[in-house]
């Protein structure tokens, strides 16, 4: 009914200007001022007055919801201030309007029967319109209810704010390219997860995308490995998907089914797909032109994805980068041929960075040097846990300085639990230094950075530990015990310097199980802080520590 009488209303309006439009002056002061159905009495009995009701008729004009009734004045003559074409192009758009008003509170009265909120519908229906010209009865109730018994409400409300189009495909046909999916290789799960939209689309258009991805000759494995990093390319058809690896191609000066080309698809940004090839070539080609040193920067502004940022962005950027570190023209080009990657971050990230180096207590000119030094260092938030929990360890455990820090910014960039921890405990382990906070006045500190295998034929196993090899399963060991100290047992990077001996306990055999044992004493007597007890956890033979428990039971 909301629908139905707005419209006929709208119809009304137009036939009184319709009519309006063809009456003599004379017939126009009638209908101006009697309305128009008195004005057809007349014309079918003339002289005769009107009795199509008992009260004074009203002009249609003054009851139509207009901003300004200046149809038909006082006067009973149109007014001159708006000439009647424009009366009766205001008079269908707001009948336009008030059709589509209708439409649209019927939409949403539907999402709100299917339990979906109105905060979500909004959302929904602002990103993809075309749900506000469905017929209701036809088409939007039953793909509601279809999904309905799907999903079930919460999800289809997830599902819709993440696929906006959802409805447009059938829950068998979104199960189809699924199923399809993963009979050639590809991580369906992960494709739901990242790039939903790809399921909504037809079959045979993600088959096609498919094929156009394989004509750079990847092996089942490696369109596996490029879905898994680029899921929405088969959002985009084969037309974009081949102009972009063409493109790729041309700037690369490499055929696509050669492995450097491949390895540039798979590192390269997930956005890679999602601009057009023009755009992409336009905006690897104006970096090169004027930031690049040579022709092997393309790989480099592919791989760190500064095509993202149109042009007047990235000139922007190194104007302002230039101020900030005094850089002149060569020096800006070598360090954003070495890191492209500083024209994708907003120069107020940059600025909350250095910001964040002052903080963890670098001088201005040490952040300037290791910036200058480091380029990467710019895009370093030096105050997030993990970087924070970085520098407490080069400076407790390894005994490192601000200043040495600064001298060497690279270090900022290794991980504590992959790379610094595991290679300073072997060497301690090894007998090559004293202790793991002597490695800098050792003279054996540049190995820390080196190569794992010339780090291992440097420092073999000691001869009472002839087994102990510098593998890939001492540094998982050793990462799952710094993870077990730092996120079980709670303890801060001071309180393991000063209990070093936690690193070279095993963990399922003794930190796992006593610290168990402790936690569950603490729990029970108030007065009991288990991590008072940290050096009879590590030193403890197993009958002292069976002892030293039941004291406390």
């Amino acid at each position: 009914m909301c629908f139905h009488e707005p419209v006929a209303n709208s119809m009304k309006n137009v036939v009184f200007l319709c009519r309006l439009s063809h009456a003599s002056t004379q017939q126009k002061h009638m209908i101006s001022r009697h309305g128009l159905l008195c004005f057809e009495q007349h014309q079918a009995a003339p002289g005769k007055p009107s009795t199509a009701h008992n009260l004074p008729v009203l002009p249609l004009c003054t009851r139509l919801p207009l901003s300004s009734h200046r149809l038909c004045c006082g006067n009973s003559h149109l007014s001159h201030q708006h000439g009647f074409s424009t009366v009766r192009r205001k008079l269908l758009i707001s009948a336009t309007k008030s059709a589509l008003a209708g439409k649209a509170d019927a939409v949403q009265a539907e999402f709100a029967k299917a339990g979906i909120s109105a905060e979500v519908t909004q959302k929904v229906l602002k990103q993809y319109k075309p749900y506000l010209d469905w017929d209701v009865e036809t088409k939007l109730r039953p793909a509601l209810q279809s999904w309905l018994q799907e999903l079930g409400t919460e999800q289809l409300s997830q599902q819709l704010q993440k696929v906006r189009r959802l409805l447009v495909c059938k829950p068998e046909e979104c199960s189809e390219v699924y199923s399809w999916l993963m009979s050639k290789g590809v991580n369906a799960a992960r494709v739901q997860q990242k790039a939903s939209v790809v399921l909504t689309r037809e079959i045979r258009a993600v088959q096609s995308t498919f094929q156009a991805l394989q004509q750079a000759a990847f092996s089942d494995a490696q369109m596996s490995a490029l879905l898994y990093k680029h899921p929405l390319a088969l959002a985009y058809g084969p037309k974009r998907v081949g102009g972009t690896l063409q493109a790729v191609s041309t700037m690369l000066n490499t055929p696509m089914a050669c492995d450097n080309f491949r390895q540039v698809l798979l590192t390269a940004p997930d956005r890679l797909f999602s601009m057009s090839p023009d755009t992409l070539h336009e905006r690897v080609a104006f970096f090169c032109q004027m930031y690049a040193t040579g022709t092997h920067v393309v790989r480099t502004a592919l791989t760190t994805g500064v095509f993202v940022t149109p042009e007047p962005v990235m000139q922007s950027r190194a104007a302002k980068l230039q101020e900030q570190l005094g850089w002149d023209n060569e020096q800006l080009k070598q360090k954003l041929s070495a890191e492209p990657r500083l024209l994708v971050l907003e120069p107020s990230t940059i600025a909350r960075n250095v910001q964040g180096m002052q903080g963890a207590g670098f001088s201005q000119s040490q952040v300037w040097a290791m910036c200058s030094q480091n380029p990467a260092m710019l895009g370093l938030k030096l105050d997030s846990d993990t970087n924070v929990e970085k520098l407490q360890f080069l400076t407790v455990m390894l005994g490192l300085t601000l200043a040495d820090i600064a001298a060497r910014p690279s270090l900022l960039n290794y991980s504590v639990s992959s790379l610094l921890g595991p290679r300073a405990w072997f060497m301690y382990q090894t007998g090559a230094i004293e202790a793991p906070n002597t490695v800098m006045t050792s003279g054996l500190f540049s190995y820390i950075k080196q190569s794992q295998v010339r780090f291992s034929k440097r420092f073999s196993a000691p001869s009472a530990f002839p087994r102990m090899v510098f593998d890939a399963a001492f540094i998982h060991n050793w990462k799952r015990r710094w993870e077990f100290l730092r996120h079980r047992m709670n303890l801060s990077v001071e309180t393991i310097a000063a209990h070093q001996d936690l690193l070279l306990t095993s963990l399922p055999d003794r930190l796992a199980p006593r610290w168990q044992l402790l936690s569950s004493i603490a729990n029970e007597q108030a007065a009991f802080k288990a991590e008072d007890h940290l050096t009879a956890l590590a030193t403890l033979c197993d009958q002292d520590f069976a002892d030293f428990i039941t004291r406390y039971d």
